[in-house]
C-alpha cells in the first residue's frame, strides 16, 4: 500500500532538510528543484558539519511528525472503511433474521484528505555553491554545499569576521545585560573572555581560510599551524604567488599583525601570562614577563581590517589564475 505525500516549498522555493548526524541535527533549506535535479540519492552533505548520508535520511522532525500524522489519518480512515464494509454485509445478511439484527454506524465518518505538507517560513540568507551552483538557505554560517560537499570556507570566513565585528560593537549592551543577570564583577569577566575568544576566532578563521586558498594555488603540503605564524604564512604565499603579506600591509601593520597572532597564542597556551618567548617573538615592549595581556576591542577591529585586506588580495590572485 502506498500513500502519496506531497510537499510544498516555502515562498522562495526552498525545502526544509535536517542533518541526520545526532551530534549536529542542523536544519537548513535547499531549493526544491535543485534537490530533485542535482542532488544524488547516494550522497547529501550537511552544510554545518559535513556529514554525508543518503538522500532519504534528511527529514526534519516536523516533516516526520507530519508524515506520521498523514499515515495515521489514512490508516484510521481505511480501517473505518473496512469495518463499515464488514458490518454492512452483516447488516444486510441479518435483515430477515427474526432472532438477530446487526447494524453499524460510526460516530463520525473519517475522511482522509491528502493535503500537501508545507515548510517553515523562508529565511533571509541564500547561498549558491560556486562549484555546482546548488541553491540553499541557512541561518548563520555554513561550510559545505549540500549537493557536492564543496567547502565554502571563503564565504564562511567572511561571515565569521563580520560576526566578530558585530559582537565587538555590541559588547557594551551585552555588558549591561550580563550585569543585570549576574552582577557587575561577573559581567566584566564574561566580557573580557568574549573579547579574548574573538581574537582566537579571528586568527583561527584566517588559518583555515589561508589553508584552503593556498591549496587552490598549489599542491604543496603545509602544516595546519603554519598560517598561525605571520612570517611563515607570508613566506609560503610569496613562494607560490610572488606576493607576501607585505604586498598589502605596511611594516607597522605587519608588526601589529604578528603581535596579535602571538597574543592569541599566549592566551590559548599560557592563559595570557606574558613569558620570555612571547616577548622575543612579538617584540612587544609594552609588557614584561609575568604580566597578563589585556586585549582591547579596538585592536580586534583593526586586526579584522588587516586580515580582510590580505584575504581579498589572495582571493583576487586565485580568480586571476583560474581565468
Amino acid at each position: 500500500m502506498e500513500i502519496p505525500i506531497t510537499f510544498n516549498s516555502d515562498e522562495k522555493g526552498y525545502f526544509d532538510r535536517e542533518c541526520p548526524n545526532e551530534n549536529c541535527l542542523y536544519v537548513f533549506k535547499v531549493f526544491m528543484e535543485d534537490w530533485k535535479e542535482k542532488v544524488s540519492d547516494e550522497a547529501v552533505h550537511c552544510p554545518m558539519c559535513g556529514h554525508t548520508d543518503t538522500s532519504d535520511k534528511w527529514w526534519t522532525q516536523k516533516q516526520l511528525n507530519d508524515i506520521h500524522k498523514v499515515v495515521g489519518d489514512y490508516a484510521a480512515a481505511e480501517i473505518q472503511k473496512e469495518l463499515y464494509k464488514t458490518f454492512r454485509k452483516l447488516e444486510i445478511s441479518t435483515r430477515k433474521n427474526k432472532f438477530i439484527s446487526i447494524t453499524y454506524q460510526p460516530e463520525r465518518r473519517l475522511t482522509f484528505v491528502n493535503n500537501p505538507l508545507g515548510q517553515s517560513p523562508d529565511w533571509e540568507r541564500e547561498v549558491v555553491c560556486p562549484k555546482c551552483e546548488m541553491r540553499y538557505s541557512v541561518i548563520g554560517t555554513a561550510f559545505f554545499c549540500p549537493c557536492c560537499g564543496f567547502n565554502t570556507v571563503e564565504e564562511a570566513f567572511e561571515e565569521s569576521l563580520d560576526s566578530v565585528a558585530k559582537m565587538i560593537e555590541s559588547l557594551r549592551a551585552m555588558e549591561v545585560m550580563f550585569s543585570e543577570s549576574f552582577g557587575i564583577d561577573k559581567a566584566a569577566t564574561m566580557i573580557r573572555e568574549l573579547v579574548e575568544d574573538c581574537l582566537g576566532n579571528v586568527v583561527s578563521g584566517f588559518q583555515k581560510f589561508a589553508e584552503v586558498i593556498f591549496h587552490q594555488l598549489c599542491s604543496s603540503e603545509v602544516r595546519p599551524n603554519d598560517f598561525q605564524i605571520v612570517e611563515k604564512g607570508s613566506c609560503l604565499f610569496s613562494k607560490v604567488t610572488g606576493k607576501g603579506y607585505d604586498t598589502w600591509l605596511t611594516q607597522d601593520e605587519l608588526f601589529f599583525l604578528n603581535k596579535m597572532f602571538q597574543r592569541r597564542h599566549l592566551i590559548v597556551h599560557n592563559g595570557g601570562m606574558v613569558d620570555l618567548q612571547y616577548l622575543q617573538k612579538s617584540n612587544d615592549s609594552s609588557y614584561v614577563v609575568g604580566q597578563r595581556l589585556v586585549i582591547r576591542e579596538c585592536d580586534i577591529l583593526q586586526l579584522i581590517e588587516l586580515i580582510k585586506r590580505i584575504a581579498e588580495g589572495y582571493k583576487r590572485i586565485v580568480v586571476d589564475m583560474s581565468k
